[in-house]
């Protein structure tokens, strides 16, 4: 057994390790890396919009309104861009960054490239977009390339930054690209190069690990993997202050169709450029902003699906300009999203792999199905807490594949298990116990144990009186047939009172009460086991003489006692049965019906147990062989009542004489004994006992006299 509960807990090790790694090989799959990127997007809807007033971050956006108002159609000229450029210097902006590329000079109206380049060069805080291509040649080599402004605009820019987009297996954007290496040089971002502008220095590397973080002045970017980082996107699209580029380019010297025109930039001009302070009319709001200028419309096609993308209730994509807003947002703040290392992750994944494997094992299934979901909620909310609080993302896919796959594979090995189990056991002990037994046996998962256990139980023997020589004088066939009738009748009875049939040995039956399927009230029903037997070997005894069969009497031996129980026996060879000193008394008890000839006895500790409920009289108290304690024994008449004339003239008188006997009244108790004779002349106790009131009558005992008898023989 201990063998068994060593294997099963191996096994259960062995498929919890299994169930994390299929989890974990199954969590690369992009079905599940996919799944496990929503539940990122269910965590930003969960937490919502995280509240920005004091954001140093403003939008220009070319929307629908600039669509409508502003003359002409896309692409704009780029003169317009360099009054964009001029009214927000005025305005007060800090910095200026144009999300909108700028590579080719303009052919048609070249006039229009030197307005631009003047205006970004006066400003002096404009970041330029520039863009890596990657093209794959005739053989099969990626090579990379640069598309940056145009010669005379890169001159006049305070930096350039790449715009390029590093999308998810799903095509939603959740990671901001920092840099790209192409034509042998390092390309730094568009948001990356705003911080740099902010802090007044370069972007420096610092990876003493590989690609922990990169520094730029004081700030240190945290990232993500080699080339990007995570955004904490403060909400869905819009949660940043947003302008059209129509209300930009609203000055007196620029008009808007129809009634938008309302020179709405001339309230935040200053009257002189290098006046600090805006106009009385009231404080700019791009005043020391960071703004950013980009697409918005739709047709534009810049609009891009992040975490938000399904957020109130409806769909919503993200214009690229404003994705570039939440990545210099996180950079500024330093309120980086954090993905759990990967060693800790693997252990989370072993751990809850192997915890649901215990659960599996060690509750039922009702209960372990609730603790699965009750650990299924608390995983969720640990992994929302940490996101919000710790701004810690903790995969839930694949450890909720290892919970899953390591409690199924358990839970089948469990039940197959205990499949396997039932049946040996129903193999077992089919043969030994009556079946309703043993389906209690298995229900209640009360099982044996192997290599045996204590408990107090209650054992028979029954034995066939005179077999020898009934076998003498009768055929072997003969023999075999009425041998099988009788054990048949008798196991019947056995079982019918819940008993385990342990052994034959010869003509004699051997019965457990009490295991392995334990009950309280064993001894009472190995008694009526007892009578119950004695009168089916009366109905056969009637058959067998109407058949001029000669037929043979039994006795029964019951004690009740603290025995070992259990598979004992070899390592060759075992068997289900009990031992111990109170399984060889009853074994006694039953031979001692030859000397007192009776039927039935039972052991002192038996008829405790049984109570009032058993109709006995005592027989005598002897010592037997090995032992040096006296045991009380006693005759099992019936239970629970007797016929009134067995009661009076047998038990009663009975019992009379024997107190009498034992008071060294020999002449009293001989009157009492030959009562009972007078009308059951065959009564062997009473003989006995009418014998040695003779014999202490001729020889009286001594002072000593203890009326304790000594059986010499086993």
């Amino acid at each position: 057994m201990e063998r068994f509960l060593k294997s099963r807990w191996t096994v259960c090790l062995l498929l919890s390790v299994l169930a994390a790694v299929v989890a974990l090989v199954l969590g690369q799959i992009p079905v599940f890396q996919n799944l496990e990127l929503r539940t990122v997007d269910a965590r930003f809807a969960l937490r919502g919009p995280l509240a920005a007033p004091d954001t140093l971050i403003t939008i220009v956006a070319v929307d629908d309104e600039a669509f409508a108002s502003v003359p002409g159609k896309w692409p704009y000229p780029r003169s317009y861009f360099a009054r964009a450029v001029r009214n927000l210097r005025d305005a007060g902006a800090r910095l200026i960054v144009l999300d909108i590329e700028f590579t080719e000079p303009s052919v048609a109206n070249p006039e229009d490239d030197a307005a631009l380049v003047r205006a970004v060069r006066e400003a002096g805080n404009v970041v330029l977009a520039a863009k890596v291509v990657y093209d794959q040649g005739p053989h099969g080599v990626l090579s990379s390339y640069v598309l940056k402004p145009f010669d005379g605009l890169l001159g006049a820019a305070s930096r350039i930054g790449i715009v390029n987009y590093d999308h998810d297996p799903d095509g939603f954007l959740r990671r901001y690209l920092l840099f790209a290496p192409a034509q042998n040089a390092t390309w730094y971002s568009l948001g990356v190069q705003v911080v740099g502008l902010v802090e007044g220095a370069p972007v420096t590397s610092f990876d003493p690990n590989g690609t922990q973080e990169l520094v730029v002045g004081k700030r240190r970017i945290r990232k993500h993997d080699a080339h990007t980082m995570l955004i904490n996107f403060r909400g869905p699209a819009g949660t940043f202050p947003t302008y059209s580029l129509a209300d930009v380019l609203d000055d007196a010297e620029f008009q808007l169709r129809g009634d938008a025109d309302v020179d709405y930039m001339e309230l935040f001009k200053r009257k002189e450029r290098h006046v600090q302070q805006p106009l009385e009319f009231g404080e700019s709001p791009f005043q020391d902003k960071i703004v950013l200028i980009g697409a918005s419309a739709e047709e534009l096609g810049d609009n891009k699906p992040t975490p938000f993308f399904e957020f109130g209730g409806r769909r919503q994509k993200m214009p690229g300009v404003e994705v570039h807003a939440n990545a210099i947002d996180t950079m500024l703040r330093g309120d980086f999203l954090t993905a759990l290392p990967s060693g800790v992750w693997i252990a989370l994944v072993m751990a809850i792999s192997l915890l649901a494997a215990l659960v599996a094992r060690l509750l039922k299934p009702t209960w372990g199905l609730a603790m699965i979901v009750l650990m299924l909620g608390s995983l969720s909310g640990t992994s929302f807490y940490l996101f919000v609080k710790a701004r810690l993302i903790v995969p839930l896919v694949t450890p909720i594949l290892a919970l899953a796959t390591s409690y199924i594979a358990n839970t089948v090995h469990v039940a197959t298990a205990e499949r396997r189990a039932k049946r040996f056991y129903r193999q077992t002990f089919q043969h030994y116990v009556a079946r309703s037994i043993v389906d209690k046996m298995l229900e209640s998962g009360e099982l044996p144990k192997f290599g045996g256990e204590r408990k107090e139980l209650t054992v028979l023997f029954s034995d066939i009186r005179g077999f020898t020589r009934y076998v003498e004088h009768h055929q072997p066939e003969e023999i075999v047939q009425r041998l099988s009738q009788y054990f048949t009748v008798m196991v019947d009875v056995i079982f019918r009172y819940d008993g385990t049939l342990d052994k034959f040995v010869g003509d004699q039956i051997m019965a457990l009460f009490g295991a392995p399927f334990y009950f309280a009230d064993h001894a009472e029903r190995a008694c009526r086991t007892a009578l119950e037997m004695v009168k089916e070997l009366r109905e056969l005894q009637k058959r067998w003489s109407a058949a001029r069969h000669e037929y043979f009497q039994m006795g029964v031996g019951i004690n009740t006692g603290q025995m070992i129980v259990g598979n004992l026996g070899s390592a060759q060879l075992f068997d289900y049965t009990v031992i111990g000193d109170d399984v060889n008394l009853a074994s006694r008890l039953e031979g001692a019906n030859k000397f007192y000839q009776t039927t039935i006895i039972i052991g002192e500790n038996t008829y405790r147990q049984v109570g009032a409920k058993a109709i006995v009289r005592e027989l005598d108290v002897v010592r037997v062989m090995g032992k040096k304690k006296p045991v009380r024994i006693y005759e099992l008449r019936g239970m629970d009542s007797v016929a009134w004339i067995e009661q009076e003239l047998i038990i009663d008188a009975y019992t009379r004489g024997l107190a009498a006997y034992r008071q060294r009244q020999w002449y009293q108790a001989l009157k009492e004994f030959r009562r009972v004779l007078r009308y059951f002349p065959s009564d062997g106790p009473s003989r006995l006992y009418t014998r040695r009131c003779l014999q202490c009558i001729q020889n009286p005992p001594g002072e000593d006299w203890d009326y304790v008898h000594d059986f010499r023989e086993k």
